[in-house]
């Protein structure tokens, strides 16, 4: 599902207690934007995962950059870049604990 939101708005792409392998919501912007960052929350005692940005300019072909979460850490990722979908996904499932993603474009 690609969910439209507005530049400068920021929406949870993977909502709080993620722990599997899983793509996060597609967000469309009304127009491509230059700054994509995906900011992950992670819980305490977390054993570490793998988290994807994702950007695009069509939904089809996709540019990723991956950060790895730690136990209760703020972990960002960035892309810079005229894209107008953007995405978080776990890549590599967190053995314990969780994860939320949040995705900002401006």
């Amino acid at each position: 599902m690609t969910v439209t939101v507005e530049p400068g708005f920021s929406l949870v792409s993977i909502p709080a207690g993620t722990s599997a392998i899983t793509s996060g919501e597609v967000l469309e912007l009304p127009k491509p934007l230059l700054n994509h960052t995906a900011v992950c929350t992670a819980s305490a005692g977390v054993a570490t995962g793998v988290v994807k940005l994702a950007v695009s300019q069509d939904g089809v072909g996709w540019v990723t950059t991956a950060v790895t979460v730690t136990a209760s850490t703020v972990t960002t990722a960035t892309i810079t870049g005229a894209y107008r979908f953007v995405a978080a996904n776990v890549t590599t499932a967190f053995t314990v604990g969780t994860v939320a993603v949040t995705v900002a474009s401006a």
